[in-house]
């Protein structure tokens, strides 16, 4: 045997360079697999970056149809409710604010009925389209307003959907209708004054003719009674009934004959002074008195309006005379001669002249026939006066507005343009 040794190989040592050789090769995996999750995220960051723009860009976009609804809305004259599947009020623009005067502060996220209440019934609502599915169009109703008073309008319902169907709640849009009313009772009253002219005219053509002849027949039975028959009485009694026909035919005449007024400059204040004088003589006044307040005593200078004193003194006699007929126990009738502003920009400065009386007042329905030829709440009153004097008023480009109310009295003013 030789004297060389032989050394054999450690297992500890093969397994230590596994081992490693394993961590390298391990350590080379993470650093891929990080190397590749890095550029994984900034990718994903990237991609988030951008889904960020368009979120950004949708959400302006959807802003901005959002404030252009709301512009369009709100820019409407008519008024849009809108309320929820359980009847509570979602969306209330401008024109249903203005309509109404409540604010959509008042009542967005309170139901419908405890906004309008009871006065509104269920049927003539959005909640009626909300349960029953059907929608209203073009129909009336009165709606109330916050402060009590009730507008008329026109309205119309649907529901509210989304893109597969499903109820959202309903829409109301409601528009006002008092002025449309107005101009129907005016357009009614002018054919109804047109008619009744085509009456009067007739009636007074019928009795004037007959009178005449009438009134001839008492002359010649005056002649032949001597000065103290007894009869003369009853003669005297008959020429007074023919001169009150004689009176009313000419109302009807001055009712339905074209008016042409000769106008001048006249001092309103004099004028009115005179036209008092003379109502003081002619009228019964008893304890009714009778006040003149020219701007309430500042001013007496003269105040020129261009008028036809003749028409303009039966208008104010007529104002006057119901207004102390409106004052069975006595009274007070106040004058009031007021220098206004114009009425709207660009228009004549005109004198008001307000009449105040502390009579027995007229009701809502007495105010609106009040103006109607041949209207009178009187047993033995024709119903002409203030027809008369409103047409007469007109025919001065001036206006007339009474102001009326139960057992407190009533107040007259009429305007008309100054020089």
């Amino acid at each position: 045997m030789t004297g060389r040794s032989s050394k054999r190989p450690n297992p500890k040592d093969n397994f230590l360079a596994d081992a490693l050789y394993s961590f390298n090769s391990t350590l080379c995996d993470l650093g891929s697999s990080y190397e590749e999750l890095k550029n994984r995220i900034q990718e994903l960051n990237l991609q988030i970056s951008e889904k960020n723009i368009q979120l950004e860009q949708n959400f302006f976009k959807v802003n901005r149809l959002r404030w252009f609804f709301d512009s369009i809305l709100n820019s409407m004259a008519d008024g849009v409710a809108v309320v929820d599947t359980s009847g509570k009020i979602v969306l209330f623009n401008r024109g249903a604010e203005k309509l109404t005067g409540f604010s959509s502060k008042q009542v967005l996220g309170k139901s419908y009925t405890e906004v309008f209440g009871k006065l509104v019934s269920e049927r003539f609502s959005p909640l009626y389209t909300l349960k029953e599915g059907v929608s209203l169009l073009l129909e009336e109703k009165e709606m109330p307003k916050k402060s009590g008073e009730k507008v008329p309008v026109r309205y119309s319902t649907s529901l509210v959907t989304d893109s597969q169907g499903r109820t959202l709640g309903a829409v109301e849009v409601f528009s006002d209708l008092t002025q449309i009313k107005q101009l129907e009772g005016e357009m009614q009253r002018t054919k109804t004054q047109t008619a009744l002219n085509q009456m009067a005219a007739l009636v007074a053509h019928e009795i004037r003719n007959p009178l005449g002849g009438i009134r001839g027949y008492v002359d010649l039975l005056a002649e032949s009674l001597e000065k103290d028959d007894p009869r003369r009485k009853m003669v005297n009694h008959i020429n007074e009934s023919i001169n009150s026909l004689d009176a009313i035919v000419a109302n009807f005449q001055l009712f339905t004959r074209p008016v042409k007024p000769n106008f001048e400059s006249s001092d309103i204040i004099a004028f009115l002074n005179e036209v008092l004088d003379f109502f003081k003589k002619s009228a019964n006044l008893k304890e009714k008195s009778i006040q003149l307040v020219l701007n309430g005593n500042a001013s007496r200078k003269p105040l020129y309006v261009r008028m036809d004193p003749i028409l303009m003194e039966q208008a104010i006699l007529a104002v006057l005379d119901n207004a102390v007929k409106a004052m069975k126990m006595g009274g007070t009738i106040r004058i009031e001669i007021q220098k206004e502003k114009p009425l709207c920009k660009g228009s004549k400065k005109h004198v008001s002249i307000v009449v105040s009386d502390s009579g027995e007042g007229m009701s809502r329905q007495t105010l609106r026939k009040l103006f109607t030829p041949f209207f009178t709440t009187r047993e033995r009153g024709m119903g002409l006066g203030l027809a008369l004097a409103k047409n007469f008023i007109h025919l001065h480009q001036g206006d007339i507005f009474v102001e009326s109310e139960k057992g407190v009295g009533t107040t007259v003013t009429i305007l008309l343009p100054k020089n």
